[in-house]
């Protein structure tokens, strides 16, 4: 059965209850003219997408609908908010830029991302005249969310449900410490699957291909391995999954650079069944 399946909500529990399950002190919601008997009705929060509680956890709204399941069972969202409130007016434009900032600061903060999961009707932004969404179920996720990549240049982001477990050297990319400079350039990048990435991590489950090392730990508990093309994607290999491996960093550099990178090579292209 798809794990997606799971966490379908069915019924209809307050947001502010939710939120405060989840770890964010809900006491300033009553502090309106409605007052603390109201306080779930308090607009200033029951409309927002996200919740910070500092140096503690981060709560995202997310449509179950807008979710993913890969081949390895692994639930995803890709999003950008800032992308969204660049199409957005008012307050919805705002809430956007919020919830990015929610995402960066569980980045900073290592903090864990608990996701209210929605189900309802959900508007078509490309349609002015769709009536607005309207949210008729949640469910407060058991399971803590992570960002295994975030692009502090422009938004893009990709949230998995427990995935920051297993990560490498493109997961999340390091926050500039000041406006980057500008130059003009000419060329290409080859653009790698976060998907393709994440699946052969699971696939290593935490131990080097080639020596089986484990990962070291890194800083906010994740197993860091380093995931290379067998065949590089310079040579025309594919951004596939039995095309990459996961390599602990002093191998992935012998792969690069070694005198037995050719030996490596060929014993990983026979162990993964690679065609050339």
């Amino acid at each position: 059965m798809p794990k997606l399946s799971e966490i379908v909500p069915t019924s209809s529990p307050r947001m502010m209850d939710l939120v405060e399950a989840a770890g964010v002190n809900v006491s300033e919601w009553g502090n309106f003219k409605g007052g603390k008997k109201n306080a779930a009705s308090n607009p200033k929060y029951c409309y927002e997408w996200s919740f910070v509680e500092p140096k503690k956890v981060v709560v995202l709204n997310l449509w179950h609908e807008l979710m993913e399941e890969n081949d390895d069972g692994i639930i995803m969202r890709k999003i950008n908010m800032r992308e969204f409130a660049s199409k957005r007016p008012s307050p919805e434009k705002g809430r956007s830029l919020k919830m990015d900032a929610a995402i960066q600061t569980a980045l900073k903060e290592k903090l864990p991302i608990r996701v209210i999961v929605l189900g309802g009707r959900r508007r078509n932004i490309s349609n002015p005249a769709e009536r607005a969404s309207r949210v008729s179920k949640r469910l407060l996720d058991p399971v803590a969310w992570s960002v295994i990549k975030y692009d502090w240049q422009s938004g893009d982001c990709t949230l998995h449900r427990g995935g920051g477990h297993f990560v490498d050297q493109f997961s999340v990319g390091e926050e500039p410490e000041q406006p980057p400079e500008r130059r003009a350039v000419s060329g290409q990048a080859f653009v790698r699957s976060p998907e393709v990435r994440a699946r052969v991590l699971s696939r290593a489950n935490g131990r080097c291909e080639w020596c089986e090392t484990p990962g070291f730990a890194t800083s906010d508990g994740g197993i860091y391995l380093e995931t290379h093309h067998i065949i590089p994607l310079s040579e025309n290999g594919l951004d596939r999954v039995s095309n990459v491996v996961a390599l602990c960093a002093n191998h992935h550099r012998e792969a690069h650079h070694g005198k037995n990178k050719a030996v490596m090579r060929e014993t990983l292209l026979r162990r993964f069944a690679v065609s050339t």
